[in-house]
């Protein structure tokens, strides 16, 4: 959820070195809803890095993410978006200097 979050609609606005959004829910953090059925599958591993051999599983998922859905937004439309979150707005635009819209 993290990261489609960060991929597709949480966006920092700033003027002036302040934040200008007014509430979480102007920042449109991702809920349930906006996402697809989850499905949890753990790996058994003998391997891992702290105490009982355990590994993290938190923040690396969301890595790849973003980059993930902008290289299918690319791959679709033909234009490489180059800041997040991939908006509609801005395949609008993408499109419109492209001269593919009205």
């Amino acid at each position: 959820m993290q990261g489609l979050g960060y991929a597709l609609s949480e966006e920092l606005l700033l003027e002036d070195g302040r934040v200008t959004n007014l509430s979480l829910g102007e920042y449109k953090v991702p809920t349930m809803r906006d996402i697809p059925p989850l499905k949890t599958v753990l790996l058994a591993s003998e391997l891992g890095v702290g105490p009982y051999q355990i590994r993290g599983i938190g923040e690396s998922p969301c890595t790849p993410v973003a980059p993930a859905i902008a290289n299918a937004v690319a791959d679709a439309i033909g234009v490489r978006i180059r800041s997040l979150p991939l908006t509609s707005e801005k395949v609008v635009k993408a499109l419109q200097a492209r001269g593919e819209t009205a």
